[in-house]
């Protein structure tokens, strides 16, 4: 299987337009294809180059649902597993890999089709606050995990093996953040500091919120609130 970095993007791709999903670089995408024109839309990308894009529907628009307007910014990922069902319907695993721009929209029939390019990502801090990354975003998780938050032992396990900054902290963002729309500002924010430094305030609000749901409770004793 060829690693991601040898993979070519294509500079036009298909495109998927989901509500509140968001395709982060590596991360690994459950999806399950039912609907006629995505199923001939996977059906060319398995005989092709197993490509396509995944972007998130921009409610902020004028009649964005019933016109699948799509955010400017979403994530282009190659098909890693597809299991095609008796009935028709697929369900395949979509690995991301790089985060793109949409220049226009080529064609709607018989499914959409984007002409994108690439965006990179910029290395706005020092090598020592981008190294800080991980363990900081470990520690906290850990936190939550002893507030009591239904994270599993295997994320701690899987992102502390990945030595990467900016790729344990995309992965982080998919896995961990519950709002689609958040998730897409942090996929548009393309300072990997910057882009820490927002999820890292939201971890904290859910780490305040977790502690006081345990002192209410009485779990948590007032000189244990502060501690992190």
């Amino acid at each position: 299987m060829m690693q991601l970095q040898e993979i070519e993007i294509p500079r036009e791709v298909p495109v998927m337009t989901l509500s509140q999903t968001v395709l982060f670089p590596q991360a690994m995408m459950p999806l399950f294809i039912f609907e006629p024109r995505y199923r001939e839309m996977l059906q060319h990308a398995l005989e092709t180059d197993r490509i396509f894009a995944v972007a998130a529907l921009d409610e902020r628009e004028e009649d964005a649902e019933a016109l699948e307007t799509p955010y400017p910014v979403a994530g282009v990922g190659v098909i890693r597993a597809c299991k095609q069902n008796p009935d028709g319907t697929s369900n395949l695993i979509l690995q991301g890999l790089a985060r793109v721009e949409f220049e226009n929209i080529v064609c709607e029939e018989p499914y959409r089709r984007a002409r994108i390019h690439q965006l990179t990502s910029q290395s706005d801090g020092s090598e020592k606050n981008l190294n800080a990354i991980q363990p900081t975003l470990l520690a906290m998780i850990q936190t939550q995990m002893r507030l009591g938050a239904a994270i599993p032992q295997e994320v701690l396990q899987f992102l502390s093996n990945i030595r990467d900054p900016e790729c344990v902290l995309d992965l982080a963002i998919y896995t961990l953040c519950p709002s689609g729309h958040f998730k897409q500002e942090l996929l548009e924010t393309r300072g990997i500091l910057a882009r820490f430094e927002k999820f890292e305030r939201a971890l904290r609000v859910q780490i305040d919120r977790l502690k006081m749901e345990r002192k209410l409770k009485g779990d948590l004793g007032d000189d244990h609130i502060g501690q992190n």
